[in-house]
């Protein structure tokens, strides 16, 4: 190939590469939702970052809360607190004798419950002995993960980590590493174009989670981000990889709250607690496009439910879906009971969807993401994922 054919190619290659751009974004405020981070540690335990790092690197992201867990330790409690715009939670993750669970205790009856007891408490919570302190739940965490998976699945509990970044990660470079070195080697050169190689959903944790959805009780599933930002490459030597901010700014959780955040942190902090547990949340992979100008609600006459929401069927009820401007086509994949009803592909601003009589509705929003000549992304690549609405 002459001088010519190679520049030609350099060429067409600098254009494929950005061919996809991240739009711009500002952080604004949302009068009915809040954005946040759940699973990240620190070096309280296996972390890169203090807490104070944490809290300001989330909120550089934009972000409203982070939930801190670190493996079997509370102790970072004492940097609970605001810090800019963002809030710091702390809870743990416990090492239990069916793999690890996110507890939530810091607003429960067993807030002072030592460290050293939380794990066999939150095991007994999971299998729904009596006696469960007021306030606590826990959700299953990287319940997939090939290294550290959740070993029973014959039983859920309050919470369920749909997506785990770090389990992603693992996945990924299991099957393919040249596909995940490309997708990494992307990074440095247009972020965006690599996290929408990324961005994926697992389909064992959708049938997991719909399974979940099934059982009696509130239930929620959840985005964890599961950052160390610290890999380790020596047992003396670790890069701060990925970093906080990085991964924060990929995705995060949207808490639907009842009435505007509350102005002080206690309240906030139950507000989103509440909501949390009630399932009243999305996923949203705002790396793509942020959240906002996005919603999902179940319309049947006068009243209407979102999710985390129960809702009386009758005639005429059907799904208002709002989704915002963005540079590719929507999928919309609506699920009942755990089967997909209804697949519809959109550039309209907001789209209505039949409802087929009670039962648990889902929906997911992907996009049709593609670069320009479609050699380095041409896939699906999910979106919003929302937690179920109930048609009683």
């Amino acid at each position: 190939m002459n001088v010519y054919g190679k520049t030609a190619l350099f060429i067409l290659l600098t254009i494929e590469v950005f061919s996809v751009l991240p739009p711009s974004r500002s952080r604004g405020s949302h009068p009915n939702y809040v954005r946040g981070v759940i699973h990240v540690h620190s070096t309280f335990s296996d972390g890169g970052g203090t807490p104070t790092e944490i809290v300001a690197e989330a909120d550089e992201a934009g972000l409203d809360f982070v939930v801190l867990t670190d493996h079997n330790s509370t102790a970072a409690r004492e940097f609970e607190g605001r810090s800019g715009n963002t809030d710091l939670f702390v809870e743990s993750e416990s090492s239990t004798l069916a793999g690890h669970a996110l507890s939530f205790s810091s607003l429960s009856g067993a807030r002072n419950t030592p460290d050293s007891e939380l794990a066999a408490l939150a095991y007994q919570h999971f299998l729904g002995s009596e006696g469960s302190p007021n306030g606590f739940f826990i959700a299953l965490a990287h319940p997939s993960n090939i290294k550290n998976p959740w070993s029973r699945l014959d039983r859920f509990s309050d919470g369920y980590e749909v997506v785990n970044f770090d389990s992603s990660w693992q996945r990924s470079l299991s099957d393919s590493v040249l596909n995940f070195l490309m997708t990494l080697s992307l990074y440095p050169i247009n972020n965006y174009l690599s996290a929408l190689k990324f961005f994926d959903v697992y389909e064992k944790d959708l049938v997991a989670w719909d399974a979940m959805n099934s059982t009696p009780g509130n239930h929620f599933g959840i985005l964890a981000h599961d950052t160390h930002a610290k890999l380790k490459l020596k047992s003396d030597w670790w890069w701060k990889w990925p970093d906080y901010t990085t991964t924060f700014k990929l995705a995060s959780n949207v808490v639907f709250l009842k009435g505007l955040p509350p102005e002080s942190f206690a309240d906030r902090k139950q507000a989103i607690y509440d909501s949390l547990r009630n399932g009243r949340l999305a996923i949203a992979f705002d790396g793509i496009l942020p959240f906002q100008g996005n919603s999902w609600t179940a319309q049947c006459g006068e009243s209407s439910a979102g999710s985390g929401e129960e809702i009386r069927f009758q005639n005429g009820c059907e799904f208002k879906v709002e989704l915002p401007n963005g540079p590719f086509k929507y999928v919309l994949k609506l699920k009942k009971n755990g089967e997909l009803v209804h697949t519809v592909n959109t550039r309209e601003p907001v789209a209505m969807l039949p409802l087929d009589g009670p039962g648990i509705y889902r929906l997911e929003v992907w996009v049709k993401a593609h670069t320009l000549f479609r050699l380095l992304l041409r896939r699906e690549v999910p979106y919003v994922l929302y937690n179920p609405i109930v048609l009683s």
